[in-house]
């Protein structure tokens, strides 16, 4: 969803050449980007399903009830599978405790001053 509203501003801000629309351009505007984005989905749904994915049912249940649910005591509940995500925790990991050494090693060491 982010990824649509960020996609378009991006395209308004790229079609309009920095100049501001009017309300007759936006609402043309977005009446074009929905028709493109469902276009995109008809394609999507054309291809059929994905190998290895089930498809519901149900087609007129939600997508969420036909999901398997995972029980609490679980050993992969909170595991990502994702490769990309699990290098990117761990290098704001790396991230956070490189700062914070910096940061307390970088305190000026108080020393004994010379009495007169």
């Amino acid at each position: 969803m982010v990824a649509r509203i960020a996609a378009r501003f991006v395209m308004r801000r790229l079609s309009s050449g920095g100049r501001v629309l009017s309300e007759e351009e936006k609402a043309a505007e977005n009446v074009y980007i929905k028709k493109t984005e469902q276009e995109k989905l008809e394609k999507l749904g054309q291809k059929g399903p994905i190998p290895g994915e089930q498809p519901p049912a149900n087609p007129e249940a939600p997508a969420s009830e036909g999901k398997p649910t995972t029980t609490a005591g679980s050993s992969t509940s909170g595991v990502s599978t994702d490769q990309n995500r699990n290098y990117a925790v761990l290098a704001g990991t790396v991230a956070a405790v490189g700062g914070l050494g910096w940061y307390l090693l970088s305190k000026p060491k108080k020393s004994e001053e010379p009495v007169d």
